[in-house]
């Protein structure tokens, strides 16, 4: 998949660089210990259709460029998305269904799924 930012088209890539710096952004909190669940909080984020999961989302899976765009320029290029397509839901379930085909992501969002279809 790629994403157009400041009118170049970036690869995104959704290897451990990628769930590193999801991590770093989606920590969790339990009796003292942080425990990364970007991938996880990610997916909820970007299931609820929140902005900004896009924004993280977007940024964690170009971050293996060595010249990666500022936040600033990849949340003017998700508006820009926005306006020429008439919103972002496009956006959401393209960036999902990548993110399910990565070998590296595609486990661990399936056992979350599964995990959540259970506790329904």
């Amino acid at each position: 998949m790629e994403f157009k930012v400041n009118n170049k088209e970036y690869a995104l890539k959704f290897g451990i660089k990628f769930i590193r710096q999801l991590d770093e952004v989606y920590k969790v909190d339990y009796q003292g210990l942080e425990f990364g669940m970007g991938v996880n909080l990610a997916y909820i984020n970007l299931v609820q259709k929140n902005p900004t999961a896009l924004v993280e989302v977007i940024k964690a899976g170009i971050s293996h460029h060595t010249n990666t765009p500022k936040q600033s320029k990849i949340e003017s290029a998700i508006e820009e998305y926005a306006e020429i397509h008439d919103g972002l839901s496009t956006l959401f379930t393209e960036l999902l269904d990548e993110m399910g085909k990565s070998v590296m992501v595609k486990d661990t969002l399936k056992d979350f799924q599964e995990k959540a279809v259970k506790t329904k």
